[in-house]
């Protein structure tokens, strides 16, 4: 009988790479260390506010520019600080400047090189524009690892993260059923709740050490660190049970 290989589908934003990096870069440019103190719970809530208003940006409710502008400036005043409108987009062209920098460690390059040379089918979803995701994924250099025919981007694809929708559309691009297949992901809503109600099996990447919300839905495994998250799925043990 020919073993059953499972499907490991990646988040793209602060799970293959630091999402926080080309902010951090980006508030020390335009403030400097003024804002040190509070600058990982300010990124935090900016995650909190982005996903907030997803869905109105996506449906053309609001601007990019509208979108900017309240995600910068809301998370700035959940800390009591308050930024202009100019700021705002100041700030985001900066962050987009060093978002074009960004990079994958030598820790997921191993964990990516490791998992192809078994022959393990890897995938991405992920939610945002074409344009803007798509840069991200040539900017990492993604495609030495996951075919671009493996590669889901909501704004393309015509349906986002949580919707199973696109949980589905990726089983049908690997030829895999959802029960083989593992999502990994940071974003517990969109990547831990979607795929589980899509009937995957999930990894938290828990890097900002949040807590699991309460609900039904549980993960299959948590990781708090690059290298916990290689050390889990290339692990012996890990492919076993994925392949059971």
């Amino acid at each position: 009988m020919t073993e059953r290989i499972s499907a490991l589908v990646f988040d793209v934003d602060d799970t293959l790479y630091d999402l926080a990096w080309p902010f951090e870069m980006a508030v020390r440019k335009r403030f400097g260390s003024r804002y040190d103190a509070i600058l990982e719970n300010v990124f935090i809530r900016s995650r909190v506010h982005s996903d907030a208003i997803f869905d109105k940006w996506t449906s053309g409710a609001i601007s990019t520019d509208e979108m900017y502008i309240y995600r910068n400036t809301a998370s700035f005043k959940d800390f009591g600080v308050n930024i202009s409108r100019a700021d705002a987009i100041a700030l985001q062209e900066d962050y987009l400047h060093f978002q074009k920098r960004i990079y994958l460690t030598d820790t997921v390059k191993d964990m990516l090189t490791a998992l192809k040379s078994r022959g393990i089918p890897l995938g991405i979803i992920t939610n945002g524009s074409l344009a803007h995701q798509g840069g991200k994924l040539r900017t990492l250099g993604l495609s030495e690892w996951i075919p671009e025919e493996h590669t889901l981007i909501s704004g393309a694809a015509g349906c986002a993260k949580p919707a199973p929708e696109i949980f589905h559309l990726m089983e049908q691009r690997l030829g895999i059923p959802a029960e083989q297949c593992w999502y990994i992901g940071d974003t517990y809503a969109n990547d831990v709740a979607g795929a589980k109600h899509a009937g995957w099996h999930a990894v938290w990447f828990n890097r900002r050490h949040g807590s699991i919300p309460d609900g039904d839905v549980l993960p299959d495994a948590v990781v708090t660190s690059e290298r916990e998250m290689a050390d889990l799925i290339t692990s012996e043990g890990f492919q076993r049970s994925a392949h059971a």
